[in-house]
């Protein structure tokens, strides 16, 4: 950088170059958690007190280096945004479910085989889920009670197979950009998709008819479930709603 703090550069709109001049700086603090706060300081002979980092400021930025925040309306399902994520939460329902099992399934007993493709394409009870995306990853997660979680709410595993710790096995599914607007086209790829195997490891359910007991009730019952059933079923999960979207890994 040079003496006077600025620099010349030449954009690939313009082949003109432009000489920018530092005025402003942004402090980024973090706490023993993790936890960052930020703030932006003018620039003159020398840095100059700062004052905290709005989201007004930002978008200001923002805007000035060629970007646009949208609006400020929020799903009401959004739990959390953040530059490369994005957490949410889908109520309980009935929907379908498919079952393609593959080679890895094969040393089960043929019984057992027949039972889950007599689930496959039927109707079940789905609990309330969390979604989390993030490039090219869906995790999920189930809630007990059918409500809007907050931070603090605990998390379960997901009663699915496909799904490690959580993360979906895409396979050669290409999942869609992390935006609000493609929430939907997140939970086809996870509601539509034919799982093959169990790669969670250990139990899936409480359920004393295992997991096949498991759907086959699912399948049979008439009214959805409470949040008394899903938590006697579910396995609890390490996760809260709160340490599952601060988790980037």
């Amino acid at each position: 950088m040079p003496k006077d703090n600025s620099f010349e550069i030449t954009t690939a709109f313009n082949d003109v170059p432009r000489r920018y001049t530092l005025k402003q700086a942004i402090l980024i603090y973090k706490d023993e958690q993790s936890n960052c706060a930020a703030s932006i300081h003018e620039v003159n002979s020398g840095l100059q007190p700062g004052q905290p980092v709005t989201m007004g400021a930002l978008e200001a930025l923002l805007s000035a280096l060629g970007r646009r925040v949208g609006g400020g309306f929020i799903a009401p399902e959004i739990l959390s945004v953040g530059l490369d994520s994005l957490v949410w939460w889908c109520p309980a329902g009935r929907r379908r479910i498919w079952f393609r099992p593959d080679k890895m399934f094969d040393k089960s007993p043929p019984a057992d085989i027949k039972r889950l493709l007599k689930v496959s394409g039927q109707f079940i009870w789905y609990p309330p889920l969390l979604f989390k995306a993030r490039p090219d990853a869906l995790s999920v997660f189930a809630l007990a009670a059918n409500e809007r979680p907050k931070s603090g709410t605990r998390l379960y595993k997901a009663p699915f197979w496909n799904l490690h710790d959580g993360g979906m096995c895409n396979g050669n599914l290409k999942l869609p950009t992390v935006a609000a607007e493609n929430i939907s086209r997140f939970e086809r790829a996870f509601f539509d998709s034919a799982f093959t195997h169990n790669s969670q490891g250990g139990l899936l359910t409480t359920h004393p008819g295992g997991y096949l007991g498991l759907l086959e009730s699912l399948v049979q019952r008439k009214t959805r479930p409470d949040t008394a059933f899903w938590v006697s079923r579910l396995i609890r999960s390490p996760h809260t709603v709160k340490t599952h979207s601060h988790n980037d890994e």
